[in-house]
Order: structure tokens, then sequence, then C-alpha cells
């Protein structure tokens, strides 16, 4: 029922102003900067969004494999599965948007960055007993920061391939940060 009102009134102001009406459209997504912790990311180059939405599905998959073999909980097992079966699907789309005749830009490098690296670092280092809670808020963290990146692109991003794939990635990632939020012990937030 919720849903159906915020439709409803989405389609109510997009009727009565078009300039906006566009804007909605171009973004994607039901959370808002205030909810997930951060705001979208604008300006951001079509190389620099394929660099580092391909190094964040990386991490993820990366960060995700490590939780299935040290983690003690069945559902952050559970929910890291989930992390690689959705992230190799958002690669697939990154790299299949790369495939255009009008321009090139090219593939991505498969090396972490640097920070992303040492968050894999620390999670391997982690003991098992500490590392179920440091994955969630690494998880939480690494979301809020796809968000920020794919919700920026979905709304400003000037390649419209590219800009579909980061539409496509917003739910998604939204889902991914809500679950994430909700599995972390009280009083732990996601590690900056």
């Amino acid at each position: 029922m919720l849903r159906a009102l915020i439709l409803s009134s989405a389609a109510a102001i997009m009727m009565a102003t078009p300039v906006v009406a566009q804007d909605m459209m171009a973004s994607t997504g039901s959370l808002t900067p205030t909810e997930v912790g951060v705001s979208p990311l604008s300006a951001t180059s079509a190389t620099d969004y394929v660099k580092l939405a391909a190094d964040s599905d990386n991490y993820e998959i990366q960060s995700s494999r490590l939780a299935l073999t040290k983690s003690k909980r069945d559902d952050i097992k559970s929910f890291a599965q989930q992390m690689i079966t959705d992230h190799t699907g958002t690669t697939k789309a990154l790299m299949a948007a790369l495939k255009n005749d009008d321009r090139t830009i090219a593939r991505p490098s498969t090396k972490l960055s640097a920070a992303n690296a040492a968050k894999i670092a620390l999670l391997k280092k982690a003991p098992k007993a500490t590392f179920d809670d440091l994955y969630l808020q690494q998880q939480a963290q690494a979301h809020q920061a796809a968000w920020a990146l794919h919700k920026g692109y979905a709304t400003d991003g000037t390649d419209a391939a590219l800009k579909q794939v980061a539409s496509t990635a917003v739910p998604v990632i939204e889902r991914h940060l809500q679950h994430a939020k909700q599995m972390l012990p009280a009083g732990l937030s996601p590690v900056y």
C-alpha cells in the first residue's frame, strides 16, 4: 500500500512538472541520500565510472568469497553468496556496455584499487571471532560508496549505455545496503 501511495505521488508530480519528470525518471532506486548516508557523486566521466564500478564489484566478489570460508554465521554466508551472484551480474552488464561502436572505453583493470586491496588484507588477517562484524561493516561502507557512484551516474551520466547499467545497479545496491545494515550488530556502524 505504501508503494502504491509513493508511485501515485510520483506520477502526480511527474504529470504536473515535465522537467522534474525527466529528472525523476533518470534517477532510480527508492532511498534518499539521507537514508544511505552519502550523496550521489556528480560529474563522473564515463571512463572513471567504469573503473570505479569494476573495482567496486571486484571488491564485493573477493570479500564475499572470503566470507564464505571465514564466516561463522549462515546468514552471512548466504548474504556473501548473494553478493557474488549479484556483483558478477553487474560486472557482466558493465562489460557488455563497453562494447559500443560509437565510443571506446578500455576494459578496466582486474587489479583492486589500493583502498579495496587494503580492506581485503584486513579481512584476511581478521580473526574468526571478529571477521563477521568487520565484513558487515565493510559491506555497508562499500555499498554506500557504490550507491553514490551508481546513483550519481544514473542521474547525470553522459553515456547512455553506462547510464542504463548504473540505473539497473542502484536498486540492487540499495537491497544489499539495507540487508548489511540489518545484520550489523547494534552499536556497530559502517567502517570508513
